[in-house]
């Protein structure tokens, strides 16, 4: 006799419940469907499983109890078999393999690693630290298991999936030399335009969020420098080469020690949405516990 294990589940269900609608809806299937799969069942092993009264009251007949202390007992088994798997893979899962650039790696990351840590301790990160396109073809080839990034507002495709984790401010900062500015109680934002620029590239989410704001205003950039890096636009305020759009976490530590300075524009706040990345096809357990540490902030 070949066994069907989903219509002995389906009647496992209704005699769980006593009730094939219940039944019906933690299988997400219709109540005629699972009505079909007891019959089959009562048919294969030629037997009345329940008996059902005028009044809709579904019991089960002496030979229905037999049968679900059996299945009760199957599919117990077969949920602590899975939970032991999936400790197994747990234990065995050894490593997090982290893409994130500099800038959101020294100021944000470190707290949530931390938290994720302390739940387990077992689980070590490499973090790897590349251009955002090469960071998302190594999450495609399952190289890194999240990238965690700015420029990632369009990525979704049928393979990769993203989640919003945080907003980002940004300011317009100067060095030294144009240190007077930030005297000015405000800076008009066409006066601020006369003077050399140093922003991010066209391509990041922080210069596509500007761009969209200044051309709300007719206003159309047009930079001495563009940068992709962060770290290569402070270091080229600094020297005096032109006033910089950054985000503002990454450059506090230098306003506050009057390396740079920031400038009062007349400008609304312009927030950049960082996201978490992860493979759809690959989304181990441990990766989405990894991921809901970022959204329980």
């Amino acid at each position: 006799m070949n066994i069907d294990l989903n219509a002995y589940k389906t009647f496992y269900l209704v005699a769980k419940y006593h009730s094939f609608t219940k039944a019906s809806q933690e299988l997400y299937i219709s109540q005629p469907a699972v009505t079909q799969k007891t019959k089959k069942l009562e048919d294969q092993l030629n037997i009345e499983l329940f008996k059902r009264s005028s009044s809709g009251t579904i019991t089960l007949t002496p030979a229905g109890e037999v049968v679900y202390y059996y299945a009760e007992k199957i599919f117990n088994l077969a949920i602590a078999n899975k939970t032991v798997i999936q400790k197994a893979n747990d234990a065995s899962f050894e490593i997090i393999n982290i893409g994130v650039p500099a800038h959101i790696g020294t100021f944000y990351l470190s707290k949530y690693l931390r938290k994720f840590n302390e739940i387990y301790p077992n689980i070590k990160f490499n973090i790897i630290n590349k251009k955002s396109d090469e960071m998302i073809i190594m999450l495609k080839k399952r190289e890194l298991d999240v990238v965690i990034d700015t420029n990632m507002n369009e990525l979704e495709d049928d393979l990769l999936a993203t989640t919003k984790i945080l907003d980002l401010d940004s300011c317009f900062v100067c060095g030294e030399k144009y240190a007077n500015l930030s005297k000015n109680e405000q800076i008009n934002l066409k006066e601020l335009l006369k003077y050399p620029l140093i922003l991010p590239g066209e391509t990041t989410s922080n210069r596509k969020m500007i761009d969209y704001k200044l051309k709300e205003r007719g206003i159309i950039l047009s930079p001495l420098i563009e940068a992709n890096s962060s770290s290569i636009s402070r270091q080229l305020i600094i020297e005096g080469l032109g006033i910089g759009w950054m985000i503002k976490e990454f450059v506090q530590e230098d306003i506050d020690k009057h390396i740079l300075y920031e400038l009062n524009v007349d400008f609304e706040q312009v927030l950049t949405p960082v996201s978490i990345a992860y493979n759809k096809k690959f989304n181990h357990d441990i990766i989405k516990e990894f991921i809901r540490t970022f959204k329980q902030d």
